[in-house]
């Protein structure tokens, strides 16, 4: 098969739209119909938005609220928890330490000294 052959095939497929057959779309507006026979409010009402979802589009969307509600999860927790001592963070913003380590070595674990 040749380039050429492929371009040919290509422009055969754009140019052909598949259509569903007869008796699929029989089949399809059979069920359509069965389905507003049992419950003809079903295709008249339309889904009224919850409150909560009427709330996370307020606010850009469900995701952008997850965003929201877990950054201020986080920061109760960090509030109430506190979760380390500030001291040496303020103390190194401060100017009180010129240098902290903050990776050790492994000195201490290789001494042979009992």
């Amino acid at each position: 098969m040749t380039e050429d052959d492929l371009d040919g095939l290509f422009a055969a497929a754009k140019t052909a739209s598949p259509l569903p057959s007869q008796a699929l779309t029989a089949r399809v507006l059979a069920d359509a119909d069965a389905v507003l026979a049992v419950s003809p409010r079903v295709a008249m009402l339309s889904p009224r938005p919850s409150l909560w979802s009427a709330l996370a589009s307020i606010f850009g969307g469900g995701r952008a609220m997850a965003g929201m509600v877990t950054a201020t999860v986080a920061g109760f927790y960090i509030g109430f928890a506190q979760p380390m001592d500030t001291g040496i963070v303020s103390a190194v913003l401060g100017g009180e330490i010129a240098e902290l380590d903050m990776m050790p070595g492994i000195d201490a674990l290789l001494d042979e000294a009992p």
